[in-house]
Parts: structure tokens; sequence; C-alpha cells
């Protein structure tokens, strides 16, 4: 009886904490980061706000283990020595168009995704430096598999990624802010949005043959 007891209390547990990490996500897609108080949360959960303190100390780790849970970044930092070691014969080359056009389509279906970003570039928030430090950290160890075909070429590597990559977020977010066509490509269709991935793949391609011929 003790036993079945306290696996309840635990079961009971998670699934408070699950939902009132949802509804963390709730409150960003339809209030904003505003409306990210605890009474707020509380009730977007079900649950007393006494809880957010017992379980998670104060409403500032709840929203950190919201957005580790969801931020696209901080989930692929567990995966990024296996997909290094996976990726290394061809110097990164298949890994970042995987990585790019995941990306592009993880931010047009997924509303919350869209905010944790939009949140990273629109506040000054302690939290999201941490992502974006993370993301750089990151960055580094995929960088560190190019660089040896990319070492005294006179294309910037890092540079075209940076443009690529920025390239994701603003028609993504651009999309669903304004909608319409951006360039005459309407990202929200599926034509659009395969040119889009198309293109991707074939700037990244053209980069690795082009440092490939001259090195």
């Amino acid at each position: 009886m003790v036993r079945k007891t306290v696996d309840g209390q635990i079961r009971n547990k998670e699934r408070t904490k699950i939902k009132l990490i949802e509804a963390v996500g709730a409150i960003i897609r339809t209030e904003g980061y505003t409306g990210l108080g605890v009474n707020n949360i509380a009730k977007y959960a079900g649950v007393s706000k006494k809880l957010i303190y017992r379980y998670f100390e104060n409403v500032e780790n709840l929203i950190e283990a919201y957005v580790l849970n969801k931020d696209y970044w901080t989930n692929l930092n567990g995966k990024v020595n296996q997909l290094i070691e996976l990726n290394k014969d061809d110097y990164g080359k298949t890994l970042a168009s995987i990585t790019l056009v995941d990306l592009f389509d993880k931010l047009m279906n997924d509303d919350e995704t869209r905010k944790i970003i939009l949140w990273e570039i629109s506040e000054k928030n302690e939290l999201m430096k941490e992502v974006s430090t993370l993301r750089e950290i990151m960055g580094s160890k995929l960088f560190a598999l190019t660089d040896p075909i990319f070492k005294e070429k006179d294309d910037d590597i890092r540079a075209i990624y940076a443009l690529l990559l920025g390239g994701v977020y603003y028609l993504s977010l651009h999309s669903h802010a304004a909608g319409g066509s951006f360039c005459e490509i309407n990202v929200e269709n599926d034509e659009g949005k395969e040119r889009i991935k198309n293109t991707i793949e074939k700037v990244i391609e053209w980069m690795f043959s082009k440092a490939s011929e001259t090195s």
C-alpha cells in the first residue's frame, strides 16, 4: 500500500508539472510573454499556484523548463556529438541541409517554437541569452566539422550560414505575422515551402562543391 501511495504521488506530481509547462505554452500562444504571471499560469493549468513553488521553486524556473523543452537548438544539443560523428565524412554538408530544412519546417508548423525565437530577438532576457549562448557553443562544434574544407577559402562559411539561418527565421515569422508573399514566393503554401527548402539544399551543395574544387 505504501508503494502504491508513493507511486501515485509521483505520477500526480509529474502530471501536474506537465500541466504547468503546457500552460506556459498556451499563454505564450494566446497572450504572449506578458501573460506569464503566477496566477495566470495556475489558472490555465487548473491547479493551485502553490504547486508552482513546490515543484519549480519560482515562475522563472517553470518558464525555463518550458523553453528547454520546446527550443529547437536546446533539443538538438543533446544529440550534437552523435550527429557530428555520423556526418564527419562529408564535413557536415548533409547535416547542415537537414538541420536548416528541419528548422524551417518546425518554425512554419509550430507556434510555440516561433514564439521562442521571437522572444529571443525582441526581449532582453537572461534565459533567452542562455539559449542563444548554447546555440553558439553548439554551432562552434558544428563549424569544427566544416573548417577543414573551408579553411583559407574565400567563402565565409559562417557568414553564409548566418544569412541562411536568418532567412529561415525571418520567412517563418513574416509568413505568420504579415502573411502574403516575400520576393514573390508564398511560403504559406506547399509549393513555396518546397522552393525554399530546395534552395537551401542547393546553396549548401554549391558551397561544398566549390570548396572541394579548390582544395
